[in-house]
């Protein structure tokens, strides 16, 4: 396990390493999970987009939608932002 050390700014914010960036494969704009697990806080990137797929697929077969058409304002989109902060 890798250790480093990152200086906490008066905003509260603090500078993720390049190496982890890279290891997660976040680009700005992506959401991250921060978990507090004891007296750790825990970074995990955001769910691969196949993962997301399959959940909204599993989600539409159960609701009986899979097989319509895109409507807006279905929750589609805002599920997708919600786990990868894009549209």
């Amino acid at each position: 396990m890798t250790v480093v050390y990152s200086t906490v700014t008066s905003k509260g914010q603090i500078t993720l390493p390049v190496d982890f960036r890279r290891a997660l494969s976040l680009e700005p704009g992506l959401r991250v999970a921060i978990t507090l697990d004891g007296d750790r806080v825990v970074i995990s990137g955001p769910p691969k987009i196949d993962a997301t797929r399959a959940a909204l697929r599993r989600a539409a077969e159960a609701a009986g939608t899979w097989a319509k058409p895109y409507q807006a304002g279905d929750g589609w989109r805002a599920a997708v932002q919600g786990n990868h902060g894009q549209s």
